[in-house]
């Protein structure tokens, strides 16, 4: 035996040798396994925060509208002297209808009123009156708005309900 294979076998005894190309083989494949699972969870993150986003979004431009809704005087009886145009009752909400909706409005990416080519949500709203029971004169307005990413575009629809009663008798 030369010194070489004397050397080896001193410094490698039996059972103690380094990785196997199998060995190493199967731990890459073990790392690229559990790398694919990271990239698909950090996907769905990614996802899920955009939809997030664009539900906030959504959410913001409905209760903007709505807060303007609640804010525009009125007085009961219909129609009021000097009533404001934006609450006077019409319109409509419906996602799938057909007709352009009596009250709608456009919004981009910044949640600021665009035209439609660069718009990413449209808003529609409707108000309804409300009389009191056995009364004639108008007590209330109820406003709907739905706020919903226009055809083709991602995006959540959010719906919002209120009441509101007049300023005064």
């Amino acid at each position: 035996m030369d010194q070489d294979a004397a050397h080896r076998t001193a410094s490698h005894p039996p059972g103690e040798g380094g990785f196997s190309l199998v060995e190493t083989l199967f731990a890459v494949l073990v790392l690229v396994v559990a790398a694919g699972g990271l990239m698909r969870a950090l996907a769905q993150s990614s996802q899920a925060r955009r939809a997030a986003a664009d539900t906030d979004l959504a959410t913001r431009i409905a209760e903007a509208r709505m807060e303007e809704l609640l804010a525009a005087p009125f007085w009961r009886g219909w129609p009021w002297p000097g009533y404001h145009a934006a609450v006077a009752p019409g319109g409509a909400v419906d996602i799938e209808g057909s007709g352009a909706p009596g009250y709608f409005a456009y919004f981009g990416e910044d949640g600021e009123p665009v035209d439609r080519r660069s718009a990413r949500y449209e808003v529609r709203w409707r108000i309804r009156e409300l009389a009191p029971r056995g009364g004639d004169r108008l007590a209330g307005l109820r406003f709907e708005v739905v706020a919903m990413p226009l055809a083709g575009g991602r995006g959540s629809v959010v719906r919002l309900d209120s009441v509101r009663v007049s300023n005064r008798e």
